[in-house]
Parts: C-alpha cells; sequence; structure tokens
C-alpha cells in the first residue's frame, strides 16, 4: 500500500493546500491515505500559528486527510534545513511513508534535485565567499547562496544545466528552498520517493488576488490589517474564495468562542519587555540569538519609543530590521525567547524523539495499526504518555518545548494553560468529528 506524507504549516489552511491533497489522489489513486506532519502553535518563519493545532487538525481531516503528527517546536521553528530535517525523519521511521509530495515554485524535480547534491562545504571558495559577504554585513542564508553561485562559477566542471541566474531565481524562492531541503533528507530515505506539484500560480507574497491560490501569509495580512480582532467575525465570509469551508467554519466557532487569532505583533508584545529586563548575557544564550544579535535587539528595543499611529509589528521592524540578520532569524530568536528554548537544545535535540499523534480517518485507522507496529519511534495519543520517557533527558526537553509552546499560545489566546492534558486524539468518522 502506498501512503503519500506532507509537510505543513496550514497558517491557515487554504485552497492551494486542498489543491496539493486532490494532486496527491489524482497521481496515486483516490484511496490514497495521506499522513501530515503539521506545525503546532508556533511556524517555522517563528511566529504563532493565527489558529490552534486543534482547529486546523479538524479542517484538515474533514478535507481528506487521514493521520495527523505533530512536528516538535524545536524544529518547527528552525531554519529551513532544520525544519526539513526534523519533519522527513519523524515520516520516515513512522515506517509507512512510501511517498512525499510538497510543492515549490520552479516547476522541475531535476533541477531541484541537482542543486540538493551540491556540497560546496569542502570547497575553499565558497568558504572565503561566504566569510567575506558575512563580514560584509550580508544574512547567513543570502550569503550562502551567493557563494554556492561563486563555487560553481569557480567549477564549471561540476556541470548543471542552471545559470548562475537561474540558480540564484530558484534560491530566492522560500518554498524552492524547503523543498531542496527536503530532497537534502531523502537521501537518506531511499525508500521514499519525492512529488513536486508545481505552484499552479506565481508567488503572490503579501498580495491577495482574486482567482489565484492566495498564499499564507497574504490570508493572514488581510484578515489582521483589513479586518483586526474586532470585524473578522463579520468579514471572514470574504475569505471564502480562498479558504475551505472546514478552516473558515473552524475559525469563526474558535474565534466566536473568544479565542483571538494569534500573530506576529502577540510574540511581540510578550517579548520585548522580557528583552528589555534581560542582559544581553543571557539573551544569547537563547536559541537562535547569539551575542551579536542579542546586543542588537537589546539596543533596538532601547530605542524604540511608542508611536499611537504605528502598530507595534511595524515599530519593531522599522527599529529591528538589519541586513546582518534575517527577519526570519530574529523572530525565531524570539519565539524561542518566549518559549525558553536555549542554544544548548538545538545541539542537544537534533533527531525527533516521538511522533505526536493529533488526529485520524476512519481510512488513517489502518496506517495508524501499521505505524504502531513499525514505528521506530514511539507514538504519543496523551500527554501523560510521555512520563514513560522520562530516562532519556532529550526527550522530556523536546516534550516540555512543546508543552511550554502550547500554553504560551492558548494563555495569549485564550488564557488558558495545560491544555495538553485534557486533549483527546481527534476523530473523523462517518463524515463526523469527534474531538
Amino acid at each position: 500500500m502506498r501512503v503519500a506524507g506532507i509537510v505543513a504549516e496550514f497558517n491557515p489552511f487554504h485552497r492551494g493546500h486542498m489543491h496539493l491533497i486532490s494532486k496527491v489522489r489524482e497521481e496515486l489513486g483516490s484511496k490514497t491515505p495521506i499522513v501530515v506532519i503539521m506545525s503546532g502553535e508556533f511556524v517555522q518563519r517563528g511566529i504563532p500559528a493565527i489558529t490552534d493545532r486543534t482547529s486546523r487538525v479538524c479542517a484538515i481531516l474533514s478535507s481528506g486527510v487521514d493521520v495527523v503528527l505533530e512536528l516538535p517546536f524545536t524544529f518547527a521553528t528552525g531554519s529551513a534545513d532544520r525544519f526539513a530535517h526534523g519533519a522527513i525523519k519523524s515520516l520516515a521511521k513512522s515506517s509507512v511513508i512510501t511517498d512525499l509530495y510538497f510543492g515549490a515554485e520552479h516547476d522541475s524535480l531535476e533541477d531541484l534535485r541537482y542543486i540538493a547534491e551540491l556540497d560546496p562545504e569542502n570547497d575553499p571558495v565558497f568558504h572565503e565567499k561566504l566569510e567575506a559577504l558575512q563580514k560584509d554585513g550580508q544574512p547567513y542564508a543570502s550569503a550562502w547562496q551567493d557563494a554556492l553561485i561563486a563555487s560553481l562559477e569557480a567549477h564549471p566542471e561540476k556541470g548543471g544545466s542552471l545559470s548562475s541566474e537561474e540558480l540564484a531565481a530558484i534560491l530566492r524562492e522560500p518554498n524552492n528552498t524547503l523543498a531542496i531541503s527536503y530532497l537534502r533528507e531523502l537521501r537518506n530515505c531511499s525508500s521514499i520517493v519525492p512529488h513536486l506539484i508545481h505552484r499552479v500560480d506565481p508567488y503572490h507574497g503579501e498580495d491577495l488576488l482574486e482567482g489565484s491560490y492566495a498564499s499564507a501569509s497574504a490570508l493572514r495580512k488581510k484578515i489582521f490589517e483589513e479586518y483586526g480582532k474586532e470585524d473578522f467575525l463579520r468579514s471572514l465570509g470574504d475569505l471564502l474564495p480562498f479558504i475551505p469551508e472546514t478552516m473558515l467554519s473552524e475559525m469563526l466557532y474558535l474565534w466566536n468562542s473568544g479565542t483571538a487569532p494569534m500573530g506576529e505583533e502577540d510574540l511581540l508584545s510578550d517579548v520585548l519587555p522580557v528583552i528589555r529586563a534581560s542582559s544581553v548575557e543571557s539573551l544569547s544564550e537563547t536559541a537562535h540569538m547569539g551575542p551579536q544579535l542579542a546586543g542588537y535587539l537589546k539596543t533596538s528595543v532601547r530605542n524604540m519609543h511608542f508611536d499611537p499611529k504605528a502598530s507595534l509589528t511595524d515599530l519593531f521592524q522599522k527599529n529591528a530590521s538589519t541586513r546582518c540578520f534575517s527577519y526570519a532569524r530574529t523572530l525565531r530568536a524570539l519565539s524561542s525567547l518566549a518559549v525558553g528554548q536555549k542554544t544548548a537544545d538545538l545541539e542537544n535535540l537534533s533527531e525527533p524523539k516521538y511522533l505526536r499523534l493529533l488526529g485520524f480517518s476512519e481510512a488513517g485507522r489502518t496506517v495508524l495499526k501499521q505505524m504502531r507496529e513499525g514505528a521506530e519511534l514511539p507514538i504519543l495519543s496523551r500527554a501523560s504518555d510521555a512520563f514513560h520517557h522520562g530516562k532519556d533527558p532529550a526527550f522530556v526537553r523536546m516534550d516540555e518545548l512543546d508543552r511550554l509552546s502550547h500554553d504560551w499560545w492558548t494563555g495569549k489566546a485564550r488564557g488558558t494553560f495545560e491544555e495538553d492534558f485534557h486533549r483527546e486524539v481527534i476523530q473523523f468518522k462517518r463524515n463526523r468529528l469527534y474531538r
């Protein structure tokens, strides 16, 4: 039996994601089980998810997904390579995945595979260029890309049909970068077959264009900036062309019951006082931070002044954006600061320690049975299941960060904590959700 795996955030779940699900069934058969590993309450860009994981799990189970697993916080908020490593390793160790589906802006799987196979780490040209660009203040990610291009130009014998311009254009797009990271990880999982689904529309970034598969960032912008936290209940019907009814109804239910949508500004309001009150030395111990970013943020936040005409996000971006550090890295550091993840955690938590089960369908029950029989990692159905692995410090710490991230989100959104110990695995059977 073939089982398709998908790595996703669903922040929020939109019609582009529905298109990906439909392509799986179109190519592998209408009854092919789909297993999703999904970010929890924080996503890879380092911001809180707009809705909680429960609402997203309910939406995707109602839309055809069969098993939903949670990607641990330490991987979900990591760089593209760390995010991909945690996700692909988890899917591989589930023992059931035969095919991996992912989307990208570029339409050639072979081109992305070629880039994934490149290994510039042993090339002096690459290291010299990388060091020079970083000294010049260029963020690591873009400096790495430029150094790779310089390495290839210096060694034309490495072949490849891509020009420097084409390579640079591919590496600029976020979904291409993630796809390349997935393909790198799959080199150690030869039994999983990759499938590239080309984005039907160009990447529109922050724009919401009619007749297109709107990006998740454009949808979040629409919700926060145009509707605000007071008007979304009245106006979210306008998003029906872009968000499936299964997700939209979950969002309306959640927000109507008093749980606010969450985003970057909620994170900033929480961590900026911590930055003001902390020393550079203590901030430096935060994951993704380091002494340079810690010092820069300490100075930037000290120089911020309240402006009633500007949002907190705009004020922070104006004062804290710099070429030396990508904004995504800054947000990842801030999410780690909010949850308490340290630099040492990134080294100690290098491999996934468990598969956290969030939900399954009737068809997913068979897949789940196979997982329980063959998975190389323990499957956690309840928060208390983690107590059986208390002798493994990495397991305990990974689970602790997950629970702290959930507590942070629910505490900010609806004033609760320790919900995990009351959470049941969500089931979708006979076209009905049981949660």
